[in-house]
């Protein structure tokens, strides 16, 4: 192991530098994410023959990140997390150009999917601290870097509306490019791997062929069932294909393959299960509202909006997520020491349904909606930063990385789902509208889809506390410690 990294304290010369990297990385994935939100209705006018797709601008994304998550925490251990990490930021690169040249919305959405795959970063860069920093130092990096999550999705809605606003959301990518190749050739020249870290195994592709096909048939299914009818045999196929391919995988998992893609054995611990669940809960409510609440503020006054055509003001309205985020992720790292990782995850969930609840009573005014933003960005703080720890203290410290990697699963599978359920929603109570200076009405979704849409993640969100409270995931005792005949077995 590189004698640079076995410091105890951080350095510039050693792992501070590689800590600043990995976070600076970890930021700009996640403003790069958030920065579409303000510019999903400019997306939807740009190609208004193909605008009931634009939530896939975002799920297309989080389903290919959710597959090369574990495909690419799979290949680190293989090929070393470095050279997988560069692949990765490489191809991530190659999306983003696709994305700013793209010429259709099937285009973007395909390029979003290749984009998709440098979520898979994520894992690598909580992989190389735990291979490469000293053990007391782990916990602390990787808080940092899943602090960054919140820093990034700040910037992204105020600098990402204001970008949209002046210019347009291609300029936002040609912005960004050079940013993540500079940081990509710093990840190359600074970045130390521990090439002695390293698994001979097979890598599940037939899983995750299966899940993400799975996925893939739902989402499909729930996009198009509005438009084509619910009973319509094409909408029922796709959901019984979804069906069997998720049930396919499963068995394959449990009995097809001695290297799966998502560890059964691992899901049996009742802690990491439940940390599980709740981040699909998590996910789903979390994209349900950033899906949701820039259409919700551009709707024209008299069908209950605020008419806001500014994408730089509905990044302002967003912030307050933001904010509230970057003050509470770091709080809720430090009190889940203090109180325990599943208390501070049930808080987390619970401040995001209340949330959601206020968006649903008061959002006649717009300090009511920021104050209502607020609320859920308190939530959200709390519950993103608590699952990495839930998983840390719930999993066996050998099969960390695959446990944060089923987590990332969950959390992202939950996330494309949740845009969809979205547009399925508020697509279901269109009102007529005749815009100024048209002697023609149009139909529009009605402020009733958005509180619909409120109500939903609000209870997605009690669903996921719920499921805390029972399964108590995290709960104070490190997986060696509960588990402690286990662990010498595995030994």
């Amino acid at each position: 192991m590189n004698q640079t990294v076995q410091h105890e304290r951080l350095s510039l010369k050693g792992n501070g530098i590689i800590l600043a990297i990995l976070a600076a990385m970890a930021m700009m994935v996640m403003f790069i994410e958030i920065m579409l939100v303000p510019a999903l209705p400019h997306i939807a006018m740009e190609f208004p023959q193909d605008s009931e797709w634009v939530s896939w601008v975002l799920s297309a994304y989080l389903l290919s990140g959710a597959v090369a998550t574990l495909l690419l925490g799979r290949f680190g251990d293989i090929y070393g997390k470095k050279r997988v990490m560069m692949f990765a930021l490489t191809v991530y690169i190659i999306g983003l150009i696709g994305c700013a040249i793209s010429w259709s919305m099937g285009s973007l959405i395909l390029f979003r999917a290749v984009q998709g795959v440098g979520m898979g970063v994520f894992v690598l860069a909580f992989g190389i601290i735990r291979d490469t920093f000293p053990r007391r130092l782990v916990p602390v990096a990787i808080g940092i870097v899943s602090a960054m999550f919140s820093v990034g999705v700040s910037i992204g809605l105020l600098a990402g509306g204001y970008i949209v606003s002046r210019l347009s959301w291609r300029d936002a990518f040609y912005i960004v490019i050079p940013l993540m190749t500079v940081l990509t050739l710093l990840v190359w020249r600074l970045v130390q791997d521990n090439n002695e870290v390293r698994k001979k195994e097979k890598i599940d592709l037939p899983g995750a062929a299966l899940i993400s096909g799975g996925v893939l048939a739902l989402l499909l299914g729930l996009t198009q069932g509005q438009e084509w009818g619910w009973t319509d045999p094409v909408i029922l196929g796709l959901f019984a294909t979804s069906a069997i391919l998720i049930a396919t995988f499963v068995w394959w998992e449990i009995r097809g393959t001695k290297t799966p893609i998502v560890s059964i054995k691992l899901m049996r611990v009742r802690g990491i299960a439940g940390a599980n669940f709740a981040a699909l809960f998590v996910g789903m409510s979390m994209f349900l509202i950033f899906q949701t609440l820039p259409f919700f503020l551009m709707s024209p006054e008299e069908v209950g909006g605020f008419g806001i055509s500014d994408s730089f003001m509905i990044g302002v309205y967003m912030f307050p997520s933001a904010i509230a985020q970057l003050i509470f992720a770091p709080l809720a790292g430090k009190w889940s020491k203090r109180f325990g990782a599943d208390k501070i995850l049930i808080s987390g969930l619970l401040i995001l349904f209340v949330g959601m609840m206020m968006m649903i009573l008061w959002h006649s005014t717009l300090v009511q909606v920021m104050l209502s933003v607020f609320v859920t960005g308190m939530g959200l703080g709390f519950a993103m930063v608590s699952l990495i720890n839930v998983v840390a203290m719930a999993s066996p410290r050998s099969e960390f990385g695959v446990a944060s990697g089923m987590n990332t699963l969950f959390r992202v599978v939950g996330g494309s789902i949740g845009p969809v359920l979205a547009s399925v929603i508020v697509t279901s109570f269109l009102v007529s509208y005749t815009p100024p200076g048209s002697p023609f009405p149009i139909e529009i979704p009605g402020v009733e889809g958005y509180m619909f849409v409120f109500l939903l993640g609000g209870v997605l969100a009690l669903i996921g506390a719920v499921v805390c409270v029972i399964m108590r995931p995290g709960h104070g005792l490190s997986y060696e410690e509960e588990h402690p005949m286990m662990v010498e077995g595995e030994a």
